[in-house]
């Protein structure tokens, strides 16, 4: 008897996603219902996995976030982490944020390239009641308080971006050709003072009240007001002598801070003030108005280091 076997290939198309080159693994809150005014223990879990070679280190920047029931944001960053492939490590959220109102609390965790590009999202609830009521008892396995096995020296704690308070650095107005020192503090987490003195085609000192709008990606406009000094001296040439044209008013401001490193931000800014540089002068027995051509309207770059 012959037996004949007969194989059926059948083809397909694999429709496997990509692997993620790092990857949020968990996020941890215990517990997952809490008192107010009792902050919970919380950390995200995230891994880096072999994408091309396993002893490739991978740069990223990692942002975390809670927010309240009130859609208020408190958020914190960390820069530059690296991390090799299989590699996994704990970041824990400072107990920084509010937590007096009940209700259900988001927390967000985002990883992104230095260059801010998105790589992973997850996010998390839990719930916070009234201090008068008894929260319900969460059983958490062990391995997830310990950090699933991670090693403490891979544990980090995160940095409030509102701990930025009092930078010194440069800063130049372009289309005025203007370039100096500024000063910025920032007593509060929304609101600023800057002083800035430049100098070259005209020198200028400058003081404002700024007012800017943190976001999780760690960019943050601003928009501001203040009062602008401008001084200049120039030769008019029609009767022969050197005179100083001086003037000054408010001024105003929009711009966005951004961060160029650890404690380094950078600044870009539209800004505007009324400045007439005009002047009556005589030589003699010839008088006329001089006028010295100021940009009203002119761009802003600035960098500034933050001592703490």
């Amino acid at each position: 008897m012959q037996i004949v076997l007969v194989l059926i290939l059948v083809s397909g198309v694999s429709s496997a996603a990509p692997v993620k080159p790092v990857e949020i693994q968990s996020i941890q809150i215990v517990p997952s219902e809490a008192r107010t005014g009792t902050h919970p223990e919380i950390s995200g879990s995230i891994k880096a996995h072999a994408v091309t070679t396993p002893d490739m280190a991978l740069e990223i920047n990692v942002i975390a976030a809670v927010v309240r029931p009130d859609h208020v944001m408190k958020s914190w960053t960390w820069k530059k982490v690296r991390m090799r492939a299989g590699e996994t490590r704990i970041f824990v959220v400072p107990k920084e944020y509010d937590i007096k109102s009940a209700g259900s609390y988001k927390v967000d965790f985002n990883v992104y390239t230095t260059d801010m590009r998105p790589l992973h999202r997850l996010s998390k609830t839990f719930v916070a009641v009234d201090a008068t009521q008894s929260p319900v008892k969460t059983t958490v396995p062990e391995e997830a308080i310990a950090g699933a096995g991670v090693s403490p020296s891979q544990k980090v704690s995160g940095r409030s971006l509102e701990y930025q308070h009092v930078g010194f650095g440069l800063y130049a107005n372009t289309l005025n050709g203007a370039g100096g020192a500024t000063m910025l503090l920032w007593p509060l987490k929304h609101v600023g003072l800057q002083a800035s003195y430049t100098a070259g085609e005209f020198t200028l000192t400058e003081g404002r009240l700024l007012a800017r709008f943190p976001l999780s990606s760690g960019v943050n406009p601003y928009l501001g007001a203040g009062y602008l000094s401008v001084a200049t001296e120039r030769a008019v040439e029609a009767i022969g002598i050197k005179t100083t044209f001086r003037d000054s008013g408010v001024s105003g401001v929009i711009g966005v801070e951004f961060p160029l490193g650890k404690d380094v931000y950078g600044y870009m800014e539209v800004s505007g003030a009324s400045i007439d540089l005009k002047k009556e002068v005589t030589s003699g027995t010839m008088s006329g108005t001089a006028t010295v051509e100021y940009a009203p309207v002119t761009i802003g770059i600035g960098i500034v280091y933050f001592l703490f």
